[in-house]
């Protein structure tokens, strides 16, 4: 019987990644002087690295730390789960709720000065160098697999929820050193804050990030991609599908219109853009589209030319 792999093993196949930010969950694993087997990689623009995922079949990374996330900030459902999982898990010397509180998340990175951040990857054996890491960023669009590239392939010091500080401090530390180069992560930070403003009755807000997480992706998307169901496989660490998100706009588009009438001139250009940059879209979504910038034309007295 061959020796089972350890999750922070070295990856057999030879990448020099640990087994499991390679080859754990693939249906065959190479060792020795094989050719890896690789996923079916992403279309993408020359030089530019997207998500080695090729379909968003499992829960984002970002969904997941924003769901342990809001557990913390809301400590009533934290300890309702928590004694869920105490009833139902066998796994008794883990205590779920310490867990949780004692996770790193993105707020708690927020609340650390750059500097900090920078030594505590130091103290955790992370090689971290802001020039070298501005030139590192300029071949990527998403933080997470310029961490997996770079920094989860050193000889790092960490074990269990320490190892998740690398990928978010490289998160902030890309937001605050070269917040004019976009990602992947920044468009989902404006969809999910957008979210929340909605939930809050705050469309203005709202509807800006969302405009700009729009203009983000279209910028990051290349234009050979024509349907967002593309732009979804492109760009698939997002918490929610673009395919979803971006009907959800159209809607609140609308429910902004009804306080402010001057959003029916957003709705009208949004659904005009969409049309453009995704026009082999699934048909009901360019009908609903349409059908959307009809109505604000209609509210507006604008008649189409």
């Amino acid at each position: 019987m061959s020796k089972k792999i350890g999750r922070n093993d070295l990856c057999p196949c030879g990448s020099g990644k640990k087994y499991k930010h390679c080859c754990l969950g693939r249906s065959k694993v190479v060792t020795g002087n094989q050719t890896p087997t690789k996923q079916t990689p992403i279309k993408q623009t020359p030089i530019i690295q997207a998500s080695p995922k090729s379909e968003k079949s499992d829960i984002s990374m970002l969904a997941i730390m924003r769901f342990e996330q809001k557990l913390q900030e809301k400590p009533e459902g934290l300890e309702q789960i928590s004694k869920q999982f105490e009833e139902y898990s066998d796994l008794k010397d883990i205590s779920f709720k310490d867990f949780i509180l004692e996770s790193w998340n993105f707020n708690k990175l927020k609340k650390m000065g750059t500097s900090e951040i920078i030594e505590k990857l130091k103290s955790m054996n992370v090689d971290f160098e802001i020039e070298r890491f501005k030139e590192q960023a300029q071949n990527y669009i998403s933080a997470i697999q310029l961490a997996e590239d770079h920094y989860y392939t050193q000889n790092f010091q960490a074990q269990g929820k320490d190892e998740d500080f690398i990928w978010l401090a490289i998160i902030e530390l890309w937001k605050r050193i070269i917040p004019e180069k976009y990602n992947m992560e920044m468009i989902d930070d404006l969809i999910q804050d957008g979210y929340d403003d909605i939930e809050n009755q705050n469309y203005k807000d709202g509807m800006e990030k969302w405009e700009k997480a729009w203009n983000i992706i279209v910028n990051i998307v290349p234009s050979h991609i024509k349907s967002v169901t593309d732009a979804d496989k492109f760009i698939p660490v997002l918490t929610q599908c673009i395919f979803n998100w971006c009907q959800d706009f159209e809607m609140e588009l609308a429910n902004a219109a009804l306080e402010d009438a001057s959003f029916h001139q957003k709705r009208i250009k949004y659904c005009q853009d969409f049309r453009r940059v995704f026009p082999y879209s699934d048909k009901s979504i360019i009908k609903n589209m349409l059908k959307a910038e009809a109505e604000s034309r209609a509210e507006l007295g604008i008649l189409k030319q």
